[in-house]
């Protein structure tokens, strides 16, 4: 019986774990007694170091992670500063080399990968030690190209709020750079790069430069370790600030008299001196604060734009500048009538690109030849 009893338990048993039937529940006392759930799943929580270190070694460095990466840095930096801490846990260099490859991937405008990007920089930024100046200009040249320049074909990117919101992403970015490298070579650098979309045949791009150049001098103007530069490139830069003055846009020339005279303001402080006048600053104010290294190379700057193919308002820009500093920019505005002085203006300029009238401080300026 008991054999029997065995041999039929073992039947069952082998028609169950072949699937033939569904098992039965068992009951007792009247009660169903469901077998005990089994724990719930717990998602992975990856420490975001961890992740970073990952991803750079190259183990989730594929498209779809992109994002995650960047949000994990960012992750880590607030982290770490809300302990004080001054240095990261990964090589801040690799991790700018990255940042630098996913900016690359947006070739027109700045996309939301880019906006992204541009605040893990700034976030890094402020921890030590600095990014190589190799690879702080090319992030920074890559981003004013998609943000400055914007998409192209037009004066407007698509949408406002998204042109808005990419102004301000590159607008802080660049601002911890300074902070991170608050040295006169850094900000001049940028200002240059800046001033190259100055000239721009589209509005909105010189506009948007402008803006952009007002406002990285106003951020460095309250650095307390930032120094003015002493040497020549003071002279060159203030050309390439200067030209704008001569912008077909009134509210772009208004602008650049803002920004120059900021630079103004800032050149007064670092001589240990005061600014008594008021209202927006003209060149004519620079000339007696210049050193003859920085007027020589003013004079070389200006006359650069004056030979430049390009826009004929960069053109004449340059060469009202040269004959300001030469004290001579009375000769230019003798007419009363606009269109007479920009035909006097046209005038001259071609008689200097043909080497004709050059006057003698100019003629100075031209290389020597062998005769």
């Amino acid at each position: 019986m008991y054999g029997g009893s065995r041999r039929m338990f073992q039947r069952l048993r082998a028609i169950f774990s072949r699937g033939r039937v569904a098992p039965l529940a068992l009951k007792s006392l009247g009660r169903q007694e469901a077998a005990a759930p089994a724990p719930a799943r717990q998602p992975h929580k990856r420490d975001p170091a961890d992740f970073v270190e990952r991803y750079l070694s190259g183990i989730h460095k594929v498209q779809k992670q992109r994002i995650n990466f960047l949000r994990a840095v960012s992750g880590v930096c607030k982290a770490r500063k809300a302990k004080g801490l001054t240095t990261l846990p990964f090589d801040k260099e690799a991790v700018g080399e990255e940042i630098k490859a996913i900016m690359e991937e947006d070739f027109f405008c700045a996309g939301p990968l880019s906006l992204q990007a541009m605040n893990t920089l700034g976030d890094i930024s402020r921890f030590q030690p600095p990014l190589s100046k190799g690879l702080r200009t090319a992030i920074a040249g890559w981003a004013l190209q998609l943000v400055v320049n914007g998409t192209p074909g037009g004066d407007s990117p698509p949408g406002q709020g998204a042109c808005e919101a990419a102004e301000e992403g590159l607008r802080k970015m660049l601002q911890e750079l300074l902070r991170e490298d608050p040295s006169a070579s850094h900000l001049v650098g940028l200002l240059e790069r800046v001033a190259y979309w100055m000239q721009s045949g589209r509005v909105a791009v010189r506009a948007r430069a402008v803006s952009l150049g007002s406002s990285l001098l106003c951020f460095a103007s309250g650095l307390p370790s930032f120094q003015m530069p002493d040497d020549a490139a003071l002279g060159h830069l203030l050309v390439q600030l200067a030209v704008s003055l001569a912008d077909p846009e009134a509210g772009i020339r208004a602008q650049a008299r803002e920004t120059l005279g900021q630079l103004y303001r800032m050149l007064l402080c670092h001589q240990g001196r005061e600014r008594t006048e008021r209202g927006t600053c003209g060149f004519q104010m620079f000339r007696e604060h210049l050193t003859p290294e920085q007027t020589q190379a003013f004079l070389e700057a200006a006359w650069d734009h004056v030979l430049r193919l390009g826009q004929e308002w960069v053109r004449e820009g340059g060469l009202f500048l040269l004959y300001s500093l030469l004290g001579r920019a009375q000769e230019l505005l003798e007419e009363e009538e606009e269109d007479d002085v920009k035909q006097n203006l046209s005038a001259l300029l071609y008689q200097l690109w043909r080497g004709r009238e050059v006057p003698p401080e100019v003629q100075a300026l031209l290389p020597k030849t062998d005769e």
